[in-house]
């Protein structure tokens, strides 16, 4: 069979293969750039990272030990150890940090 007979024979399924590559590789490509989105939180005097999971894990739709469980892997954390002046980033995208301000403000005040 020469290309013609095959292009004439399979030219829908061809499309729709090359269609459904690229569109996976655009996906896959999204996907992996909006990874680097994760919110980034310096700690204080006093901290923990359980102190932190406990203000942030609900907006990480996270149960709090896999909160901190994540937040010491992807820091490198040993044993959950952190001190005032660091900062770790936490599995909680910009987005949800920055839409999460409830006050209300009226107009000319």
């Amino acid at each position: 069979m020469t290309l013609k007979l095959i292009w004439d024979k399979f030219y829908v399924s061809i499309i729709f293969v090359i269609t459904c590559l690229v569109l996976g590789i655009v996906l896959m490509c999204t996907v992996l750039g909006n990874s680097s989105n994760y919110s980034e939180v310096n700690i204080n005097e006093g901290d923990s990272l359980w102190a932190i999971a406990d203000e942030y894990a609900s907006k990480s739709d996270m149960p709090k030990a896999d909160f901190v469980a994540w937040v010491e892997k992807e820091n490198n954390l040993t044993e959950g150890h952190v001190k005032a002046g660091d900062s770790v980033v936490i599995p909680v995208h910009e987005t949800k940090l920055q839409n999460s301000d409830s006050t209300i403000q009226l107009a000319n005040q």
